[in-house]
């Protein structure tokens, strides 16, 4: 409930963008596949799920960089090994 909390204004974010396109436009063949895929992929697991992955990849990667920037500061102090 905590992240659909917090994800809920992405979502909508992401549902104000696709109503922004009009009906009447095609889509090139590309994006029409990425679209076919994904809805696929909903299908097999629900949209909190890959939101928790998605979360859980930005979550480490973040962590990661911002571990490598203390320790290049850290290394940056003199006296220091």
């Amino acid at each position: 409930m905590i992240l659909e909390l917090l994800f809920t204004p992405i979502f909508g974010i992401i549902d104000g963008l696709i109503s922004l396109i009009p009906v009447g436009s095609s889509m090139p063949g590309w994006a029409q596949d990425t679209a076919n895929l994904l809805g696929i992929a909903m299908m097999f697991f629900p949209a909190d799920v890959w939101a928790v992955c998605l979360a859980n990849i930005s979550l480490w990667q973040f962590g990661h960089i911002g571990w490598a920037v203390i320790e290049w500061i850290y290394k940056k102090i003199p006296g220091v090994d």
